[in-house]
C-alpha cells in the first residue's frame, strides 16, 4: 500500500519534492515572528493601552498582565522562529491562546471578525504542531543536536 494517493498530475511530484524540505521551517520562522512582533507592539508600542485591554476583559493589574503577555509572544516568538527551545517556547504560547480563547473570544463565537476563536484556534494549533514535533531539522535545536 503506498504511503500517499497517487498524483493526478505526475509532473508536479518534482515541484513537491523541492518545495517539502522547507515547508516546516517557513511556517516556524512566520509563525514565531508574526507572535514576537505582536510582543514587540505590546512592549514598545502601547503598553499602557494593552493593559487598559487587559483590565477591560477582566483581568485585575492589567498592565501585570500587558507585560506578561508583551515578554511571551516576543521572547517564545524569537525561540520558536529560530527553533531554539522549540518545545519549551510552545508550551506558554498554547496556554496564552487558550486563556485568550476561553476568557475572551469564546463569547464571540467563531469568526475573528467578530472577534471570535478563530485566530487564536489557528495559533494555537499551528504551534502545538511545533510543540509536539519539534523545531525540525533546519533548527538551532537541530543544529545543538538535543532538543527538550
Amino acid at each position: 500500500m503506498p504511503d500517499s494517493p497517487k498524483l493526478l498530475i505526475p509532473p508536479l511530484g518534482r515541484l513537491y519534492a523541492i518545495f517539502a524540505p522547507i515547508t516546516e521551517p517557513l511556517i516556524r520562522l512566520i509563525a514565531g515572528g508574526s507572535l514576537a512582533f505582536h510582543g514587540y507592539q505590546i512592549l514598545f508600542g502601547n503598553i499602557e493601552g494593552a493593559g487598559r485591554f487587559f483590565e477591560s476583559v477582566g483581568f485585575e493589574n492589567g498592565l501585570m498582565w500587558a507585560w506578561i503577555v508583551g515578554i511571551l509572544q516576543f521572547v517564545c516568538g524569537i525561540l520558536l522562529a529560530i527553533g531554539l527551545f522549540t518545545r519549551l517556547a510552545a508550551g506558554p504560547i498554547i496556554v496564552f491562546m487558550i486563556v485568550a480563547i476561553v476568557t475572551y473570544h469564546w463569547e464571540n463565537g467563531y469568526n475573528w471578525e467578530a472577534r471570535g476563536i478563530e485566530y487564536p484556534l489557528f495559533w494555537a494549533i499551528v504551534v502545538f504542531h511545533f510543540l509536539v514535533h519539534g523545531g525540525g531539522r533546519w533548527s538551532v535545536d537541530a543544529l545543538l543536536g538535543r532538543e527538550i
